[in-house]
């Protein structure tokens, strides 16, 4: 799944005439991190400022903004647009990516300075799950049509 995400940004990339800055790390065994914050400060390009223990700190990809003075990038946790990520636990996180180039414009004006994209072990989990699920109801299927 994660590679068939990684040819679309590719795609639409190569089709708008950028260059692909994305890039997605999945995490692996035991982390060291304390927040998801630590863990975005090893991105290239991403800057972290402020934010006491447990609150949400100001975190910029592409610097402010011309047309508003926001800074925050768009958070996308498990398809789910969020304003706090504070809540995410750095051992929960299966992935991370992070968008700042022109790809970020198919999440429109809200993705205008930049997308970190979140996905948690659970919900790779559930994938899995609803895959071989649907991967079987497939299987029956034919074999129902076999019979017959």
């Amino acid at each position: 799944m994660a590679m068939k995400r990684i040819f679309i940004i590719m795609f639409a990339a190569l089709m708008l005439g950028g260059t692909v800055y994305a890039q997605e790390k999945v995490q692996t065994g035991k982390t060291t991190y304390k927040s998801v914050f630590d863990l975005l400060r090893d991105e290239p390009g991403v800057t972290i400022k402020g934010g006491a223990e447990g609150s949400m700190p100001r975190v910029y990809i592409r610097g402010v903004s011309t047309n508003s003075d926001q800074t925050q990038p768009l958070f996308v946790v498990d398809g789910i647009y969020q304003d706090d990520v504070t809540y995410l636990r750095p051992e929960d996180i299966y992935s991370v990516e992070v968008i700042k180039d022109g790809t970020a414009s198919m999440y429109g004006m809200q993705g205008q300075n930049g997308v970190i994209i979140f996905r948690t072990k659970s919900a790779v989990e559930a994938e899995r799950l609803a895959a071989e699920s649907a991967k079987a109801a497939r299987k029956a299927s034919r074999a129902n049509k076999r019979n017959k």
